[in-house]
């Protein structure tokens, strides 16, 4: 690649890697989204990792690139450099953040819901999220973060499995009971039975239980405090990590 007057020459070489054993054999499942990229229920708690910092950037490199009197010009191009650079670390951090916390947890399986169909509704025709949903859905990586994660959890010896997200969503986490009305607002979820929690926490709940088919719902009789309080990492900008809410300066929104 020739670039700034210089030649550059890239390897790319495949790695033979040693598989640890399973951590455990604990299941988390993952909830990606638009305003949190990624919920993870690991049973007993769960995690929202919000995606502000991503959508910040995309925002940020989407005007900087319209200002340029040439979509094909130097600078063109290296705003779209950057821009893949700032995503791609963005989602190696944060796949990196899942494994270890599935590591710590006793996880031996991660089961992420399938977006394959996330941009189609369910008669095939294009789905509108509204200017900002398809201009986020448009720029986030969904794929590439599954990618990553996958191969960061094969070295800790966790197996990565997707299942379809159909359902999950309106499914009420604790009674079993599915209705569109129960998410009543974005990030608020409330079912008839008295449960109110996260969204997107419940969601990642439904996940996980897809490969728990013997799990029954209890009808709300279990501790469920931790679906209607999910700890926060946020993406800390300065340390290039992520980290509980309240270690992180200059929060995301």
């Amino acid at each position: 690649m020739y670039e700034h007057g210089v030649w550059r020459l890239h390897f790319v070489c495949r790695v033979e890697v040693d598989v640890a054993d399973a951590p455990g054999d604990g299941v988390a499942g993952i909830d990606l989204g638009i305003c949190n990229l990624a919920a993870v229920s690991y049973g007993d708690e769960s995690v929202l990792y919000p995606g502000g910092a991503l959508k910040e950037d995309e925002y940020y490199f989407a005007k900087k690139r319209a200002e340029t009197d040439d979509s094909a010009s130097r600078e063109a191009k290296r705003l779209d450099r950057k821009r893949t650079s700032r995503r791609t670390h963005f989602l190696h951090t944060l796949s990196k953040d899942i494994v270890s916390e599935c590591v710590e947890r006793g996880v031996g399986t991660i089961v992420v819901g399938d977006l394959s169909g996330i941009r189609e509704d369910e008669n095939g025709e294009s789905r509108n999220w509204g200017t900002h949903g398809n201009l986020d859905l448009h720029g986030w990586a969904f794929d590439r973060f599954t990618m990553l994660l996958d191969y960061k959890a094969e070295t800790e010896g966790i197996e990565v499995v997707t299942k379809s997200e159909r359902g999950t969503s309106k499914t009420c986490s604790v009674c079993g009971r599915s209705d569109d009305n129960q998410r009543v607002e974005r990030g608020l979820y409330v079912c008839d039975c008295g449960f109110v929690g996260n969204a997107d926490a419940n969601g990642a709940e439904n996940i996980r239980r897809k490969v728990l088919p013997n799990l029954a719902t209890d009808g709300g009789d279990r501790d469920n405090g931790w679906l209607a309080q999910p700890a926060v990492r946020l993406f800390d900008r300065s340390g290039g990590r992520f980290a509980p809410r309240e270690q992180v300066t200059g929060r995301e929104s």
